[in-house]
Parts: C-alpha cells; structure tokens; sequence
C-alpha cells in the first residue's frame, strides 16, 4: 500500500518551488487552517496535512528523500509504477513474498526506501520522537528597535507538561501502561506482502503507551495550557511583516520535543521618518533665504544626525540623498540611503517695507 498524501499538492506548489516559497506556503496556509481560527470541519486535519508536508519539505534531507520516493513511483499521482525507470510491475515476479531487489543505487536513501515498502510484522521499528505543533504570533515594536535591533517581551501561550502527570497524562501514583497494539514500539506497518507502510500506531498516536487512568488536571494529554514570559530578539533593520523563527518554543509533542514559534514583526511608524526597505526618508524645512541662498542644516538620520549642505536655489521637493545613512541589517551587511525631502515656508504675512522689498527683487528677477 503507497502513501497517497502529496505534500507539493497540499502545499498548492510544483516540485520545483523553492524554499521560500515553501515557507511563504505553509505560512499562509497554516494561518488559514489553524484550530484557533478556523472552526470548519476538517480544519484541523487540513491543518495537520500543511505541518506534515511543511515538516517534510523545508529540511533538505527529507525534502531529497521524498523526492526520489515520488520519482520511483512510490507515491500516488507522482508517476505511476515504474516512474522514473523502476519497474513495480515486476515485484510479483517468481513467486512474491520472495522478490528482493537491490537498494544500493539509491545511496543513503536506502533506509527510508525499505522503511516504506518492506513489510514488517507491527511494532518492529520504534517511533522517532516528533516535535509539537509550531505557534505563530504578531508583535508590534517601535520603529526605532525595528532600525537598529533590541529585544521585545512577549507573553506566550502554549503547550507545557501537566506538572501533576510529569506529563504521562496518567493519574498520580500510575504508570502508562504498555500500547496492546504496537507492543510499546509507537509505530504499525500496515500493506500487502512485501509492501507496507510504517505508520503511527492509531491507539497510543505513537508513544508506545496508553493511559488506563486519566489524569484528572490535563485529562490524559499530558499537556496543559499556559503562559510562559519570553524575550524575543529583534535582528536590527527587520521590515514591517518580516517573521523571526524561534526555535524550540513552540507547543511540546511526543518524547519531549517542541516546535518553533514564528513571530510576526509590526513596526510602528515614526513621526521624524519613513521607510523603504532599507532607504529612509525625511524633511527639512528652509525658509525662503535659504532655499534662494543656499546654507548648511542639520537634520536627522536613523544614524544620528548629520550636517548637509543646501546649495542656492534648490526648489521645494528636492530630494539630498545622504549614502549610507539608511537602515543597516545585519544579517546581509547592507546599508541603505537616507533622502532629505525639502520645503521651502513662503510668509503668509508681509509689512510694507518687506513688501516694497519683496517688489524691488520681483522687478529685478523680471517677474511680472
């Protein structure tokens, strides 16, 4: 029996789609389907399928050996039998419990190749221990801690170890109890002949125990909710949207492990300056002798603030561009630009001698 589920499909990409995309995929889709936005039937089975191919496809390794499964044929809609020149037609050949063919020109992916279609009796391979459902959350961080990096805190909610059960979800002064079905191994093979597929065992989800008696706090899961401070680092000049991945503080799972968490960073404006990408923006104000004369200001950076020279006659909307001045981020190096808009203030009010003045270079300049 070969796995039907199509991770490329699920995740709405080609096997071509790159590691960002990949990621770009999960994340909306996990957003959609998460069980705490989405209360639709099958929600959270949608849910779990985009965080088993997610698990799958963003780690190289496994994203490879997927990849050869599916061009051998292994998986449905990916080819067929003998997709990729292996025959399975030939599996029943000369007496079918007793077809062994060679695995060694797969190299390292051999294991996992056996591990999917040979047959074995239940609970002859002892599940890996897994980690627990990522979290995702949002922040906001002044535009100043967004420039040039710092830490937020944030209160996050998840998945801790019932501290009644130490987390074996049986009831004090019990013990979980070896899984029947698996024989404490966690994992089934279920198929025909020589071909089965190694799964988790649907009685104990793959810990290898089951709970007689329930612990009466986390009701059997082991788990419960909770609150746990954290601080969370800020890279300096991350973008309005961008998404930190912290690992390891996301929801535990099975054997003790945790997911990520993956923070969303929104970025407050600020009243001095805007941003685009890692080019800022901002404004000096020049009256009407200075824009005419040209003179020197010191204006303010994201850098701190710097002298620039206005040369005469500069019109009002010109733009300074000071190299270098912008956001720096410090996971590529780049550094940005810093433009300086300008305005020029007319006087709403003149006396008359300032008027008569006013005429007299009106006259002189040709003006009419």
């Amino acid at each position: 029996m070969a796995p039907t589920k199509d991770f490329y499909a699920i995740l709405g990409l080609s096997e071509t789609a790159s590691d960002e995309e990949i990621k770009k995929a999960y994340r909306q889709l996990a957003m959609k389907y998460h069980p705490d936005r989405n209360k639709e039937a099958g929600a959270a089975e949608k849910f779990k399928d985009v965080n088993e191919a997610y698990q799958t496809l963003s780690d190289s390794k496994k994203r490879q050996e997927y990849d050869m499964l599916r061009k051998y044929g292994a998986f449905a809609g990916a080819g067929g039998p003998g997709a990729g020149g292996f025959d399975f037609s030939r599996a029943g050949a000369g007496g079918g419990q007793n077809f062994q063919f060679d695995l060694g020109d797969l190299g390292g992916l051999g294991g996992l190749f056996d591990q999917i279609f040979r047959g074995g009796a239940a609970g002859d391979r002892k599940a890996e221990p897994t980690a627990g459902r990522d979290l995702e959350m949002a922040i906001e961080v002044p535009f100043s801690t967004a420039v040039k990096g710092g830490t937020a805190k944030i209160n996050l909610g998840r998945d801790e170890p019932c501290l009644a059960c130490a987390g074996t979800g049986a009831a004090p002064g019990t013990q979980p109890k070896s899984c029947p079905q698996c024989n404490g191994q966690g994992t089934v093979t279920v198929g025909l002949g020589q071909f089965g597929v190694t799964r988790a065992c649907p009685t104990c989800a793959g810990k290898g125990t089951v709970v007689e008696t329930p612990c009466p706090e986390c009701k059997g899961a082991g788990v419960r909710r909770a609150k746990r401070p954290l601080k969370v680092r800020i890279p300096a000049g991350i973008n309005d949207g961008g998404v930190i991945r912290v690992k390891g503080e996301g929801n535990v799972g099975a054997g003790g492990l945790r997911g990520d968490l993956y923070v969303t960073v929104n970025v407050k404006k600020d009243a001095r300056f805007r941003r685009d990408g890692l080019d800022t923006y901002g404004h000096v104000e020049l009256n009407l002798a200075e824009a005419l004369l040209g003179t020197h200001k010191t204006v303010d950076t994201v850098q701190g603030k710097v002298k620039v020279k206005i040369p005469a006659g500069i019109q009002a909307g010109k733009k300074i561009r000071l190299k270098k001045k912008g956001v720096k981020d410090e996971r590529t190096g780049r550094v940005g630009d810093h433009y300086v808009e300008v305005a020029v203030e007319v006087p709403k009010k003149m006396n008359r001698e300032q008027k008569k003045l006013f005429e007299q270079y009106a006259e002189a300049m040709g003006w009419n």
